[in-house]
């Protein structure tokens, strides 16, 4: 049964699903559930043992005795079993489990087994956990400046997302520091930018992405992390060249199609679900001709880098900013 992350009720999930099947790429709403979890056990004796997939298929007695028999010390226990796949599947009649598990994977496709197994069945919780946007994080952080009585001006909350990548992680240890620290509920504007710090960093295909989105607001934040590219441009223009080629593949896919929705859908390996919107707006902001120009401008950038090595951060930085503004089709870089 399909149970939404956003409002779960620990004590019946507890009681009423002998199986919690927690999937999704977000690791932190995956953790943070688990952690709610382990505090209601906690509350009840129990306790948790961490298992992974891949020791239950070595050895299948593991699951057996734990299916079969107490605890040696008489201690309740469940077992949260990690890296699920279908293979579990072949270990397990889940729908006819009697004893709690709890099951957590990464993304489950709609065509994957065990994900349609914990939709269908009753006694089966089943929480996908997709990645935060910013709305959701801007919730999260209204509704515990509300808990906390603490106002805040719009303005600087605006500021906070603007300069930082955060998760839901920073967010609640930042209330949480919030809660420890303030009995007066005026709060100095710096003092609270300061207490919520960031622990993401953009991988080098987001930053390719917001790139060819011409992304200005997620760029900004790139530099205001400071990154050093002097160092790792080369890190961040292989996976730039893997996208742009992949949208030129794209566009000779299906040739002398102008229409970007068409493009995509006849493209073959099918394109994920989630990548759609982001290869439609890329689509969209460069013809084939100006990634074709592009990609000429990146060996002429790399080139040019490596040359001038001692200079190559202010080198890379101001091609970053061409490429938004697409300045970059003109530009030479000798």
């Amino acid at each position: 049964m399909i149970v939404k992350s956003f409002s779960i009720n620990y004590e019946k999930l507890y009681s009423d699903y002998t199986v919690n099947l927690i999937y999704g790429e977000n690791f932190y709403l995956k953790n943070e559930i688990l952690n709610k979890l382990s505090k209601l056990l906690k509350k009840k004796s129990i306790n948790l043992k961490f298992i992974k997939e891949e020791e239950i298929i070595k050895d299948s007695k593991i699951l057996d005795n734990y299916f079969l028999q107490d605890n040696l010390f008489q201690e309740k226990e469940i077992f949260i079993i990690q890296n699920v796949t279908d293979k579990i599947l072949e270990i397990i009649n889940i729908d006819a489990i009697k004893k709690k598990i709890v099951l957590m994977s990464d993304n489950l496709s709609k065509r994957n087994k065990i994900r349609n197994y914990a939709e269908k069945f009753k006694n089966i919780a089943c929480i996908a956990c997709y990645d935060d946007n910013e709305k959701t994080l801007r919730k999260i952080l209204t509704d515990g400046l509300s808990n906390l009585d603490i106002k805040i001006p719009q303005e600087v909350i605006n500021k906070m997302f603007d300069i930082n990548k955060l998760n839901r992680c920073d967010i609640n240890s930042g209330l949480e520091k919030l809660s420890l620290i303030t009995k007066n509920k005026t709060l100095d504007n710096e003092i609270f930018l300061s207490l919520f710090n960031t622990t993401s960093s953009y991988n080098v295909f987001e930053i390719s992405n917001a790139l060819l989105c011409s992304d200005k607001k997620t760029i900004n934040k790139i530099f205001s992390y400071q990154y050093h590219f002097s160092t790792s441009f080369n890190e961040v223009l292989g996976p730039l060249k893997y996208k742009i080629n992949k949208l030129i593949d794209i566009y000779n896919y299906t040739k002398n199609e102008s229409n970007v929705l068409t493009l995509i859908n006849n493209y073959k390996p099918t394109i994920f679900w989630k990548e759609k919107n982001i290869i439609h707006d890329q689509l969209e902001k460069w013809s084939k001709e100006e990634l074709d120009i592009l990609l000429d401008k990146i060996n002429e950038i790399e080139i040019l880098c490596k040359i001038n090595y001692d200079i190559a951060g202010t080198i890379f930085n101001k091609f970053l900013l061409d490429i938004i503004t697409k300045r970059v089709l003109t530009n030479t870089y000798s």
